[in-house]
């Protein structure tokens, strides 16, 4: 059994940081590819997520990085840092996040399976929601 990712509440997943590897392109993420399938609902090389370190000050939203998260296997050259489901970020961010390893990093993929990049429908939502307020203040005044 692997001990990460920890599934916190559905789609949002709790793990640590293991590694870098020149391997993943600048908006991958790595995860041992058999921890994923056994503990994740996370569809390797398919699923985005955004990540949140506990120790880093809260972005915007839509300024949050998108990743892509990659199944690692055993013939790839970030797998080592991941035996147990770690979080391997790409190389070209280790400037960055070299002071993360061994913290825990929370793996947010609520927006890939609920809303799935249909952006057009949540902002219309929110419009109509919004209109609707603005419209009862005005029937107030």
């Amino acid at each position: 059994m692997f001990a990460y990712p920890i599934e916190v509440i559905a789609d949002v997943y709790v793990s640590k940081i293991g590694g870098f590897s020149r391997e993943l392109g600048e908006r991958e993420i790595g995860i041992n590819a058999k921890a994923l399938e056994v503990n994740t609902s996370i569809i390797a090389n398919e699923t985005y997520a955004r990540l949140k370190f506990f120790d880093e000050k809260p972005h915007p939203y839509f300024f949050k990085r998108t990743f892509k998260i990659i199944g690692l296997e055993e013939n790839m050259e970030g797998y080592e840092f991941s035996p147990n489901g770690e979080v391997v970020l790409p190389a070209e961010l280790k400037r960055e996040f070299r002071r993360f390893i061994g913290k825990d990093v929370i793996i947010n993929t609520v927006e890939n399976f609920r809303i799935d990049y249909d952006y057009q429908r949540v902002i219309k939502s929110i419009f109509s929601n919004v209109g609707l307020c603005l419209e009862s203040q005005l029937r107030r005044n």
